[in-house]
């Protein structure tokens, strides 16, 4: 490579190199007003001009959805949900925030907000994201108790890795309890609770579940192979 050749990739590298500490910068200050509560400082970061520049359109709408999540303003968290199903995102960021909201809205027994997340999924060309959540709603809101070969069939196919692997860990464990098949279900609530990262939706219910059948006298059953092989 000749020096003018050289001197570019080096611009090129310094500019790049600037736009991702810039980034970090602003992506640390919006983290650290969420985690304090600070809707307010959240929001006037946001409205900043180089939001543009650093966030892409997905992620600051994103954002504004947490704002209204967190502030508990559920009527206009969902009237940005509706907007955000009007405009066109990656497959998998539209995939992201109708799964994470419409998880978050039957764990909080929302069916009618729930219900709509549900219908907008169904247009994702997503069977097995559309079956993991058609499975969610029929055992956490119709309370059906009929579905775990169904869903143990689909482990043992290994047609889900992390979050929806742990979904319907989850669900087996729910559908075993309601049986009074208490230590079974134990099991599949200690498989999911690994699954699950800390921050994910159904980990506190699980903690809250494992809690209360180890205070009713049951012990800790070895967890299901078909859950540990896939977790990762």
């Amino acid at each position: 490579m000749n020096q003018i050749t050289i001197f570019i990739i080096c611009i090129l590298f310094a500019f790049g190199l600037m736009y991702q500490c810039l980034r970090s910068g602003y992506l640390k200050s919006l983290n650290k007003a969420l985690l304090q509560s600070n809707f307010e400082r959240v929001q006037e970061i946001l409205n900043q001009p180089k939001a543009k520049l650093l966030l892409s359109k997905y992620n600051r709408d994103l954002y504004q959805a947490r704002i209204y999540y967190l502030s508990k303003d559920e009527t206009k968290l969902m009237a940005h949900l509706r907007d955000m199903m009007n405009k066109s995102y990656e497959k998998a960021d539209t995939e992201q925030y109708l799964t994470l909201y419409y998880h978050t809205f039957v764990n909080e027994n929302n069916r009618e907000w729930a219900l709509e997340l549900l219908e907008q999924i169904h247009k994702l060309e997503n069977d097995k994201l559309i079956r993991c959540c058609d499975w969610t709603k029929r055992v956490l809101l119709d309370e059906c108790n009929e579905l775990v070969d169904e869903i143990t069939a689909a482990l043992d196919n290994k047609d889900y890795y992390g979050f929806p692997l742990g979904t319907c860990a989850y669900l087996i464990g729910v559908q075993k309890k309601r049986l009074a098949a208490y230590e079974e279900a134990m099991q599949w609530f200690d498989a999911a609770k690994d699954v699950f990262q800390k921050r994910d939706i159904y980990r506190p219910v699980i903690l809250k579940e494992l809690e209360a059948l180890k205070e009713m006298g049951y012990a800790m059953p070895e967890k299901p192979q078909r859950v540990n092989k896939q977790r990762k």
